[in-house]
């Protein structure tokens, strides 16, 4: 694998914004508005003191000591959130040099961790010269490659699989289509005692019970609630789903089940269908990669192609009852998190967390239960050691300087003044040139190293669910 580490530091060099160096001095944020989110509450006229990429005091000003040689920044009117965490997105479909691009939109957005939920050895070494400081973006955990049928069969296949899996340093294995039962078990079974979690879509062959009964993890669709076990979702149906809700709900808080809703990556498959114009037109599509672009356009686009535009009426019913099941989740207590399909088709990474966030309050949440999603509870579900997704001293210095309190409105997480990642400190006009960047790359190689690239394998957008009946089929990852 040492190309490919090679390549990676060729292919992910630092912009002026973000250097691969330890930061030289230590970071204080002066008179600033914290919000922990340990719980609801705000901590006013804060000084906050970053070192080594972590934060080493945070207090009224008496209280702290300023380190000699310190970079202060000026807080005063702004409010300082934990990085946000995107826990679905997709890397491993796209070369490294577009690769560089997605780091880049995730880190401009304040999200300073992600979950890639299909994985590659490329990937790995991606996550590795992240976390060696070789190459700049969020932190990396990844899924392995997909543990299901057709790669693999019988029980005994499935072991192997979660074995290899744990052996080559996955953080999850991702179930993405059926098993046998008795595979599905094994599956659950084997990842228990090899210390691996199983996340991804239910079992929709078996139907949602079974997943229950192993405990799974986590799911990455509120959407897999809307099928059976023949992989259909039908109009006549849905009232039944409805009635199931509160049953669902029980069960998920029960087994303690984490769930990403991933409302906006269903919402924008259905805006795809309605009006593919508008969705290609956002502001934020001017800083994807070119190919990307074209790729989701009319002419390849997979959802305009299958789904015409009389099939909305049956999405957008399908995303309403999605609200609903959200809305009652939440209150059941089940556990929630931010995940958004990032580089499906039409989904743009970073600006999708903030999506995101918007739909689950207008489902139903408090702007302090949507922002815990992508915050303490994203960092009590990755287990990590060193992160609890709050501001407090002793946690690694992920941070998101804020214009605005995100409890008083939560479309206030996108009014970034600044981010701190891993205790580098990315100012409002460094973030707005590496967008520039990213904008004036989009009709060429912005790396200048295409070449080294190119025939790099480019998967075609995937389609897991294949259920022909269902109004709102989506090939999603």
């Amino acid at each position: 694998m040492r190309w490919i580490a090679l390549a990676l530091t060729m292919a992910f060099p630092p912009t002026s914004a973000v250097s691969q160096s330890p930061p030289q001095a230590p970071i204080v944020i002066a008179n600033v508005s914290v919000l922990p989110m340990d719980r609801e509450r705000v901590l006013a006229g804060q000084t906050v003191v970053v070192e080594r990429g972590v934060i080493s005091q945070m207090g009224p000003p008496r209280s702290v000591t300023i380190p000699a040689g310190a970079q202060t920044i000026d807080g005063t009117g702004k409010y300082l959130i934990p990085g946000l965490v995107d826990l679905h997105v997709h890397l491993a479909s796209n070369p490294e040099d577009e690769q560089r691009a997605i780091l880049t939109l995730f880190v401009a957005n304040g999200v300073t961790t992600i979950l890639n939920l299909r994985g590659t050895p490329q990937i790995l070494e991606l996550r590795t010269a992240i976390a060696t400081g070789r190459v700049s973006g969020p932190t990396v955990y990844t899924a392995g490659p997909y543990v299901n049928e057709p790669f693999v069969t019988t029980p005994d296949e499935v072991e192997r699989a979660v074995i290899d899996q744990k052996r080559a340093r996955y953080d999850f294995v991702k179930l993405h289509g059926n098993l046998s039962r008795g595979a599905y078990a094994r599956l659950n079974a084997v990842a228990r005692r090899e210390g691996i979690r199983v996340i991804g879509h239910a079992p929709r062959n078996l139907g949602v019970a079974a997943m229950f009964e192993e405990r799974q993890y986590a799911v990455v669709h509120a959407e897999e609630f809307l099928y059976d076990k023949t992989n259909s979702s039908r109009d006549r149906d849905l009232p039944q789903v409805e009635a199931r809700i509160p049953e669902l709900a029980r069960s998920m808080a029960r087994t303690k089940t984490w769930l990403m809703p991933n409302l906006t990556a269903f919402k924008i498959i259905g805006w795809q269908v309605q009006d593919l114009d508008a969705v290609l037109a956002r502001p934020e599509m001017r800083f994807m990669p070119r190919a990307v672009r074209e790729g989701w356009g009319p002419a390849t686009n997979p959802y305009t192609a299958r789904l015409g535009k009389e099939k909305y009426s049956g999405i957008l019913a399908r995303y309403q009852l999605l609200e609903k099941l959200v809305r009652r989740f939440q209150g059941a207590g089940v556990r929630l998190l931010i995940g958004t399909d990032a580089m499906n088709t039409g989904v743009v990474p970073g600006f999708s967390a903030h999506d995101e966030l918007e739909e689950l309050v207008a489902a139903g949440l408090t702007t302090f239960e949507a922002l815990r999603a992508a915050t303490a509870n994203a960092a009590e579900f990755l287990a990590a050691i060193d992160q609890r997704g709050v501001v407090a001293v002793g946690q690694t210095a992920d941070l998101v300087l804020l214009d605005a309190n995100p409890l008083e409105n939560i479309a206030n997480t996108r009014r970034i003044a600044g981010v701190l990642l891993r205790g580098q400190w990315l100012s409002r006009s460094d973030i707005a040139r590496m967008l520039d960047e990213l904008k004036s790359a989009g009709t060429q190689d912005r790396f200048g190293h295409a070449a080294l690239f190119r025939g790099s394998p480019r998967v075609a957008p995937t389609s897991a669910c294949g259920a022909a009946k269902c109004a709102g089929c989506r090939g999603h990852a």
